[in-house]
């Protein structure tokens, strides 16, 4: 994977910036973009922008730049995502559910459009992976709108595998398991009356029971560019962290 192109949107902290770091050592170059300052600064190997991934002009210009700067794309990972609000459905403010959806669907259709285009236009091979939850199959009380997006995900990636595996791409929809990030915190902090099932986040918590960023940046790596480690299934839950 040395001297090979990576995207990552929401790079700027929690799962994002830790992609970053990884993929910086293992030799990647990386276009990195968030609504923040991107976790690793502009550079000869970075492309670092800030912009939101709701503007899909914005990610298609970065892609050109980033191609442009760094060479052809082999992986695009479409990590921007938040997780308010939080809430009984009934209490879900239409604006706020709008916002998110935007950022959590079309942010990763914007990225997914961008790269698939580039692959198309140059030809040759290129890895798609959208961040999903396991909130993409089980529903939370509470997650409403979080649990419609990442279904949306899953099933949007499917559908780009689909159009695109014969002309060169290669999409995932990846649950990462349970990361100790600052979606972790809010979730933790959140009231049982908002979030039924906050307990189970706060014994998780106290038992340690997390995926490492890193475990999660070298499974998604292998997953890239190990032929031997590639899945058969578009969408992927990553395993446990193993203990020890």
């Amino acid at each position: 994977m040395q001297g090979r192109t990576a995207v990552i949107t929401g790079a700027s902290r929690g799962l994002g910036a830790g992609l970053a770091r990884v993929f910086a050592e293992r030799g990647l170059r990386l276009g990195l973009c968030a609504r923040s300052a991107p976790a690793l600064p502009e550079g000869p190997d970075v492309v670092a922008a800030r912009l939101d991934v709701r503007d899909a002009a914005a990610v298609h210009a970065f892609a050109a730049a980033v191609e442009a700067r760094l060479g052809p794309i082999a992986l695009w990972v479409n990590n921007a995502g938040v997780l308010e609000p939080i809430a009984p459905l009934r209490e879900v403010e239409p604006e706020a559910a709008r916002l998110h959806l935007e950022v959590n669907v079309l942010g990763v259709l914007h990225g997914s459009q961008a790269f698939v285009r580039q692959l198309r236009a140059r030809g040759g091979e290129g890895v798609l992976v959208n961040v999903s939850s396991g909130a993409a199959e089980h529903a939370y009380a509470g997650w409403s709108v979080y649990c419609a997006a990442k279904a949306a995900v899953e099933r949007l990636t499917e559908c780009v595998a689909l159009e695109e595996s014969a002309h060169g791409l290669r999409a995932h929809a990846i649950a990462p398991g349970v990361i100790d990030t600052d979606m972790q915190a809010l979730i933790r902090a959140t009231p049982p009356e908002r979030f039924p099932e906050v307990g189970r986040f706060l014994e998780r918590k106290r038992e340690g029971r997390f995926n490492s960023v890193r475990f999660v940046a070298e499974q998604i790596l292998t997953l890239a560019f190990d032929p031997a480690a590639r899945p058969a299934e578009v969408c992927v839950r990553l395993p446990d962290e193993p203990r020890g």
